[in-house]
Order: C-alpha cells, then structure tokens, then sequence
C-alpha cells in the first residue's frame, strides 16, 4: 500500500456533511493539539479560534501536524509516517517534503525545517 499524496488543507462548504474521518493510525495520538492557531481534534476536524475558520485534514497531514507541534525533526516525522502507514521512505519523504512546501507556501511553516 502507498502513502497517499498529503492533501492541501481545505475549508469545508458552509453546510458540511456529518462524515467521521478515520482515527490517527497510531494509538498514541492525542485527544487534540496546537499547530500553528489551529486546535485540531484527532478526528481530523480543526477550528482557528483567531479568525473563525474550520477546517478538516487527512489523518497523515495530522500526523505530520502533531509532529511539527511536538518539535519533531524531519528523520523523526519520517519515522512516524513509515511506522504508521505501509510506505517506503523515499515515497514519504518525498510527500513529506510537498507537504512542507505547501505549509510553507501558506504560512503555517517554514521550509527550513
């Protein structure tokens, strides 16, 4: 199985259908945690309470996030990722790094990570 490309973090339409993401693959994902000014819910649901704004992630972009929060290296959140999901790590690395580009790209990181 491969590690799906990590999606770009999107709004929800006005009116969301009730859905229920899948839980975070690893059973020590907290019950929610801080990144960037989004509390996010190991349901993949997270709300900015700086602007209003709600917003939904995959659980590997929640991985990554929790990652990130936690002060995780690159090889560190690699590690996760490949112990987490049936992946290579040159696949995971690869999607690690758009995914940072992409957080970059929007402000919540910096590349330089």
């Amino acid at each position: 199985m491969k590690l799906a490309p990590l999606p770009t973090l999107h709004r929800p339409p006005q009116q969301p259908s009730v859905q229920a993401a899948p839980p975070l693959p690893h059973a020590a994902a907290p019950a929610s945690f801080q990144f960037h000014t989004v509390t996010w819910q190991a349901d993949g649901f997270g709300f900015d309470a700086t602007s209003g704004e709600f917003f939904t992630a995959s659980p590997t972009a929640l991985i990554v996030m929790q990652a990130l929060s936690e002060g995780l290296a690159r090889h560190q959140i690699l590690d996760r990722l490949t112990s987490s999901f049936q992946v290579s790590r040159s696949t995971a690395e690869r999607d690690l790094e758009s995914f940072l580009a992409e957080l970059a790209r929007i402000g919540l990181t910096h590349e330089s990570l």
